[in-house]
Parts: C-alpha cells; sequence; structure tokens
C-alpha cells in the first residue's frame, strides 16, 4: 500500500497544542494508517505574526495543516481563500483550552476580572490569548479601557509578568501550572466555549485528512484514558524551554516534572457552517472581522467529506 506524506509544523514555544500528533508519531499510529509524518521546526526566534506566520506555512506547503483558536482560523481563511477550517476540538473539563487564565503577582492589588481596567494585560496578538482575554474580560471591563499588550510566546508573557512589565498575563497549560508554582496569582479563569481549530487547504486529499484525523484522536483517547502515562514525553518538551529561562524558573524542573498535568482533549469533530455562523457574530460586531462573509468562504467542503 502507498505511505503519504504529511507536512506539519511545531512550535516548541507552543509545542501543547500540538501534542496529540507528536504522540500519535511516537507511538506508530500514523504508520499503521501508511502516512509519514514530515516535521518542520516553526519556532520563530523572536515574537512574530502568528496569523501571517501560519498562513505563509501553509500557502507556501511548508505544512499542510495547522492548528489555532476558531476566532484567529476565520481571520486568517478569510485572508486566504486557497484554505479552509476542516475540524473542531470543542473546550471541556481538563482540556487544554480550557487552561487560559489571567495571573498577576503574588502582591498584586488585583482581585477581580474589574480591577484590569486600564491595566497592562500580556497577550499574544491574533492568537486564542487574545481573544479569550477579550470574551472574558468584557464582562467586567468596557473594550476602551482594555489596554491588551502584544509580548508573544506564553513563556514570554510569563517573563513580562514576573519582571514587572504588565501588571497581568494571560497563561495556559504548562505556564499556567509555571506560574502557580512560582507563586502567581489567578484572577480570571476562562469560560469560553469556542473550540480549537484545524485549517488546511482546500486542494488537499480528504481521505489523508480522514485518516490524519482518526489517528490523532486515536492518540487523544489514549491521552484522556491515562495521561499519566505520557507525561516524561509532555515534560521533556516544556523543560526543554524552562532551561532557557531565568533560574528561579529553570530549578522547579524537579517538582513539576512530578505534578505536571497532561491536557486532556476533545476529540476532532466536523466543523459546521452554524460554528462559523455564531462566531462570525460576534467577531463582526466586535469589529475584529470585516462585515459581509459567509460560511463557504471559511468551512471546508471536501468530497467525498473528512468526517463521515
Amino acid at each position: 500500500m502507498k505511505t503519504h506524506r504529511l507536512k506539519l509544523a511545531v512550535n516548541r514555544y507552543a509545542f501543547h497544542w500540538a501534542f496529540p500528533e507528536m504522540l500519535a508519531d511516537e507511538l506508530g499510529l500514523f504508520e499503521r494508517e501508511w502516512i509519514q509524518v514530515e516535521w518542520f521546526d516553526a519556532t520563530p526566534p523572536a515574537v512574530v505574526n502568528k496569523g501571517s506566520m501560519y498562513t505563509d506555512l501553509l500557502k507556501e506547503g511548508t505544512t499542510d495543516l495547522y492548528h489555532a483558536g476558531e476566532w484567529a482560523c476565520i481571520n486568517r481563511v478569510l485572508d486566504s481563500p486557497e484554505s479552509c477550517i476542516v475540524a473542531k476540538s470543542p473546550p471541556g473539563r481538563g482540556t487544554l483550552n480550557s487552561t487560559f487564565s489571567l495571573y498577576v503577582a503574588k502582591n498584586s492589588q488585583i482581585r477581580r476580572g474589574a480591577d484590569l481596567a486600564g491595566k497592562p494585560i500580556a497577550i499574544e496578538e491574533g492568537t486564542g490569548s487574545y481573544y479569550t482575554t477579550l470574551l472574558d474580560l468584557e464582562k467586567y471591563v468596557k473594550r476602551e479601557e482594555m489596554e491588551l499588550t502584544q509580548i508573544g510566546e506564553p513563556h514570554r508573557r510569563l517573563l513580562s509578568l514576573l519582571n514587572g512589565e504588565v501588571v497581568a498575563a494571560s497563561l495556559l497549560g504548562p505556564w499556567a501550572e509555571i506560574g502557580d508554582a512560582l507563586g502567581l496569582r489567578e484572577v480570571l479563569r476562562t469560560t469560553r466555549s469556542n473550540p480549537t481549530t484545524t485549517v488546511a487547504r482546500r486542494d488537499k486529499d480528504p481521505l489523508l485528512l480522514r485518516a490524519f484525523f482518526r489517528v490523532v484522536n486515536k492518540a487523544i483517547g489514549k491521552i484522556n484514558s491515562n495521561p499519566g502515562r505520557y507525561r516524561n514525553s509532555y515534560f521533556n518538551r516544556v523543560k526543554s524551554v524552562l532551561l532557557e529561562m531565568p533560574e528561579e524558573i529553570a530549578r522547579l524542573a524537579p517538582r513539576l516534572e512530578r505534578k505536571m498535568t497532561v491536557p486532556r482533549w476533545k476529540p476532532w469533530v466536523k466543523y459546521a457552517s452554524s460554528d462559523f455562523d455564531r462566531t462570525y457574530r460576534w467577531l463582526a460586531a466586535h469589529g475584529l472581522s470585516p462585515d459581509g462573509h459567509r460560511s463557504a468562504e471559511v468551512v471546508a467542503r471536501y468530497s467525498p467529506d473528512v468526517f463521515d
């Protein structure tokens, strides 16, 4: 049987979003579906525009697909008509995309969301940290009083808070756990219902995409049933970033290695027009997307369908 190549890009500083795929590759699950994965290191050397970065990687054929928050993917696909949103993985209890939180220093006077009006908050523009912060904070703070500061990757946001450059920072997954270990205080946890989504080229073989999601969902099932079994694999990737950080953070590695949570995932399922319609209305109403677009411009239309 013919082996099919699939190109995937991974950012070492945000590996947690690709961990199910990485684990699937480690366990040989792709090989069983006759898929050979080619990994590309997409770790940026500095703060970059992630929307442009991933759109270019897809357009150039460096990667065949990528993940991001639904809001970000809608805007990226609208600017890149050769791409489409194929699938979604909703948030749920213990899932990675449910762990976004705003943290402050342990001695901060900030106690609740409303206290963040006019205070600089570290985010990464055009990614889940940006949109999630807007969504969660608008319940307490007027849009014109939000001061969202472009810092970049999660570890950079953590450092900016520790260095006093911002009053709060959007953290998630391992970086939220590191914040807890450092004594930082969570003041606002996300209540988002928006999924993480997958973007692929419209001309990609739907049968290959179907096999890809079948494999990744198997890996998700293994993670969800016994996350502790894969802690070493997960933490080794966290550790590679910890070693680049100041001593007060790097020295936490032994304690974190014993306790770090491997986030769960909801299985990937079909992304529908109704998903787009709901979220696009919010984006347009907040001036975050231009008016007048329709689901056909964004939602995948493959034949045969990727999901049965």
